[in-house]
């Protein structure tokens, strides 16, 4: 098949929603399926093409202003038609001699308008995945406030939920970009609805789509790892810490929705919760490593050192040392706060053997079954006292990291989940 991957992010550097549609890609292409992705970058106007880590790639420059609300017009509706006209001529390229049946599966939000936009205009099915809130959350968090979990957004909603976000002052001046924001939302909804194919990346997504989606267009597929690849990369040692190093780890970025601020209230908790005979949790044999960089490490560097805890802050690290550093830890800290949708953070970690100690939001307990593939504590006191414990037991530790391999084994494997793929393209030809 020719498939056409229209992507918002795509490695080298980016998250884990890139790296899920690299991987996925790269599967693709190892099946003899053209595989080639589609991503706007704000910059330059214009086209390159590329090849990014074995997957033909290209880029699509597009300018934006930085006034709120009127760069996310210039990065989506703006953008909408000329990404489409890219994805066409992306498609076409690939067709030579033979003709071969294409696919365009959307991988995020702004991606998403377009690809229908380009299968229409192709003749060909559209398949769109929702890796996060987008569907039903303006910012794409389902936080209000960036705090408190919340349903759907509304007038109401929108209207407290941005002084919380951007202060009184700028919020009150965002109020007027409302009835925009709602527009906006609809029109990602009817986008959505017009797709061949959804695919919910976990269970949670799936029941979150409910009303806005079409039930039987709804298909439960996660992300996929390639073990194999894996292994071959965590047999060379990191570089970011020395050899023995025992240490504790946190992936992600350094914001609210991803649990960061949660890490200076767990170490406190377990220093509270820690008796005068008792070994300090962190800052004895263990030292953290925060793998991850954002608008919190100021705050957590200050925190955490007035705890004393020993902690190395490594900005965005490549994603080889990334799995290095996954694959040595002691324990890899989670705590998400937010609806987690399904974190390629925990993927990779379980691929790599590494024990888990997560909050159970969102589309984690698809990874993370407690005391089989991991651990799981609903509250930071509870988080601390698990951690605490995990790092008395070494025993409990290598069980769980061995649990988390397996079950990476049986339901993320890249031959199993590649296979599910392509059976949802082949249904919609």
């Amino acid at each position: 098949m020719n498939i056409l991957f229209p992507t918002d992010v795509f490695p080298p550097r980016c998250g884990g929603a890139g790296w899920s549609t690299h991987a996925l890609a790269l599967a693709l292409i190892e099946r003899g399926h053209a595989v080639t992705a589609v991503v706007p970058r704000q910059g330059s106007p214009g086209t390159t093409r590329e090849e990014v880590l074995g997957v033909p790639a290209v880029r699509l420059g597009y300018r934006a202003p930085g006034i709120p609300f009127v760069k996310n017009y210039f990065r989506h509706e703006r953008l909408w038609p000329s990404l489409a006209a890219a994805v066409v001529d992306a498609a076409q390229s690939n067709i030579h001699n033979s003709e071969p049946s294409t696919v365009v599966h959307a991988q995020h939000v702004q991606a998403a308008p377009a690809a229908v936009l380009a299968g229409q205009q192709l003749g060909a099915p559209v398949v769109v995945t929702v890796r996060d809130h987008w569907p039903w959350d303006y910012f794409a968090t389902g936080l209000h406030g960036d705090r408190v979990p919340h349903p759907r957004q509304s007038w109401a909603s929108l209207a407290t939920d941005l002084p919380a976000r951007l202060g009184p002052l700028r919020g009150a001046a965002a109020l007027a970009a409302i009835p925009y924001a709602l527009a906006h939302m609809r029109r990602r909804q009817a986008f959505l609805r017009r797709a061949d194919a959804v695919i919910a990346c976990s269970g949670y997504i799936a029941e979150r789509l409910e009303g806005i989606a079409r039930p039987e267009r709804i298909h439960v597929i996660p992300h996929l790892v390639d073990l194999a690849a894996i292994d071959r990369t965590v047999t060379t040692p990191p570089q970011s810490v020395a050899p023995g190093e025992r240490f504790l780890l946190f992936v992600g970025k350094l914001e609210r929705n991803k649990g960061a601020h949660l890490l200076l209230e767990i170490f406190r908790a377990a220093q509270d919760q820690m008796s005068g005979e008792d070994e300090p949790v962190v800052g004895g044999r263990w030292s953290v490593v925060v793998c991850g960089s954002g608008p919190l490490r100021g705050e957590l560097e200050r925190g955490l050192a007035a705890l004393g805890v020993r902690a190395r802050f490594l900005d965005w690290a490549d994603h080889d040392e990334t799995l290095r550093l996954m694959a040595r830890c002691e324990l890899l800290l989670f705590p998400s706060a937010w609806g987690e949708p399904l974190s390629r953070v925990l993927l990779e970690a379980s691929a790599c053997g590494a024990p888990i100690l997560a909050m159970p939001t969102g589309g984690t307990r698809d990874v993370v079954v407690d005391g089989v593939s991991g651990a799981l504590a609903p509250t930071v006191a509870g988080f601390a006292r698990r951690m605490d414990a995990l790092l008395a037991c070494t025993e409990e530790r290598r069980a769980l990291g061995e649990g988390a391999r397996r079950q990476a084994a049986v339901r993320f494997a890249k031959e199993r989940v590649v296979g599910r793929v392509e059976e949802l393209y082949r249904s919609l030809r």
